[in-house]
């Protein structure tokens, strides 16, 4: 059913700040807090970014879950998931705190959550593609885009954040990250009561006749389109190696901020929180101004190499801070303002060769595919950038990293002629 003026009980403002606040929240905690998390406790970096990594893969194949999803009416499995995923949180911090914790347990939790995580991204999305026409989606993407960023700031470097104060109040990690896991399950449970609230004003959706066998004919059909494009090799090339440099480093770059032990910058809880905020929120928006300016004006093809070769400079200044912890906050935060800037810009340009290969009939599908590979290329480090780290110090890591650049540039440049603009 599509917006229209004639009806105003709609509250889709609600719906869309609420929906896409707590979509934020597992991806922040598996990716913000739980690194964080596991160095406070104790644990190596090799088993961190491992841990974050298997997580990241399980929610990167939502894809395969889409045709299921889509049998059930949308706006039920949007809350039921919401209401699971925030008993979830709950279970683990209990779990987390519990006399005698049982790891297995607290994995297989987390395991769940990354599925009913993925399964409610993707009947989100949907819901909001489906039931908006193109002027309420252009006029909601801003509150979208406002609601995802507000979401990850809270159960990420908030998180962190209300952790590190309640360590420094005399708690032990567990329990002060227990506490901080429940905080995250109260803010899920608040955006769940908003999103309720939202969503029973919403007009029933068409009905959609088609079975799980026939959604999953349809997908697969969508793939077969994507394979035959000539373009998807160039794109792939881009996706695996534009931002490989970048994304090696992001992987340590947390536990690196934290670590007292090993060479890192040795900052507590709450000073990496503070700048994560003031750092990233800022440098990614700007940056994905100046990236899309760039392309503007000069066209995609053209603003590859040289949007590459700035994303992955940053890195240069990374590796100065590994060298020794003598730096001051300022001189952290400005390098940190700087590596997030250049990333956003290069990320843009990444973005929009995806969306011009998905463009066209099927691109739902086409672009959720290309979506699953730029995930598994983002988490898929994660399994052994922990163990180099510790093998070759966090200097010497970082190093390696900018070693990465070079395929980067060396796919930016084969992939320049697939996404010239028509003469």
């Amino acid at each position: 059913m599509k917006d229209s003026p004639s009806t105003p009980s709609r509250q889709i403002w609600l719906w869309v700040t609420a929906g896409y606040l707590f979509q934020s929240i597992p991806a922040a905690v598996r990716d913000e807090a739980l690194p964080v998390a596991l160095k406070n406790i104790g644990y190596g970096d090799a088993m961190i970014t491992r841990s974050v990594a298997l997580l990241g893969l399980i929610f990167g194949f939502k894809i395969l879950l889409a045709p299921v999803v889509a049998a059930f009416r949308p706006r039920h499995f949007i809350l039921s998931a919401e209401l699971t995923v925030t008993l979830l949180l709950a279970a683990i911090a209990g779990l987390v705190c519990a006399q005698t914790p049982s790891a297995p347990l607290i994995i297989t939790a987390l395991v769940l959550l990354s599925f009913v995580a993925a399964a409610h991204d993707f009947a989100l999305d949907g819901y909001f593609v489906t039931s908006l026409d193109d002027r309420s989606r252009a006029t909601q993407s801003g509150l979208l885009n406002f609601a995802s960023k507000l979401g990850m700031v809270l159960a990420g470097p908030g998180l962190i954040w209300l952790a590190g104060r309640l360590m420094d109040q005399g708690a032990q990690s567990v329990t002060a990250w227990a506490g901080a896991l429940g905080a995250a399950a109260l803010c899920g449970l608040l955006a769940f009561a908003a999103n309720w609230a939202g969503l029973r004003r919403e007009p029933p959706p068409p009905a959609d006749t088609r079975n799980v066998k026939e959604r999953y004919r349809e997908m697969f059909s969508g793939l077969v389109q994507l394979f035959a494009d000539g373009r998807l090799p160039a794109l792939l090339g881009l996706i695996f190696f534009y931002r490989a440099s970048e994304i090696h480093m992001a992987k340590i770059l947390p536990v690196f901020a934290v670590d007292v032990n090993h060479g890192g910058l040795a900052l507590s809880n709450e000073t990496y929180a503070v700048m994560r905020i003031a750092t990233a929120v800022l440098g990614l928006a700007l940056g994905g101004l100046l990236g899309s300016m760039v392309v503007a004006r000069v066209g995609l093809a053209r603003a590859l190499v040289p949007l590459g070769i700035a994303m992955h400079l940053p890195l240069v200044a990374v590796a100065w801070l590994a060298t020794d912890g003598s730096h001051s906050t300022t001189l952290i935060g400005a390098v940190f303002l700087l590596e997030y800037l250049a990333y956003g810009a290069g990320f843009c340009a990444l973005i929009l060769a995806m969306m011009k290969v998905a463009a066209g009939p099927g691109g739902a599908v086409r672009y959720a595919a290309l979506s699953t590979f730029a995930l598994i290329a983002n988490y898929l480090p994660g399994l052994w950038a922990g163990h180099l780290a510790e093998r070759l110090g966090y200097a010497h890591y970082f190093l390696f990293a900018l070693v990465l650049a070079l395929p980067g540039i060396v796919a930016s440049l084969l992939a320049r002629k697939h996404f010239a603009e028509p003469a």
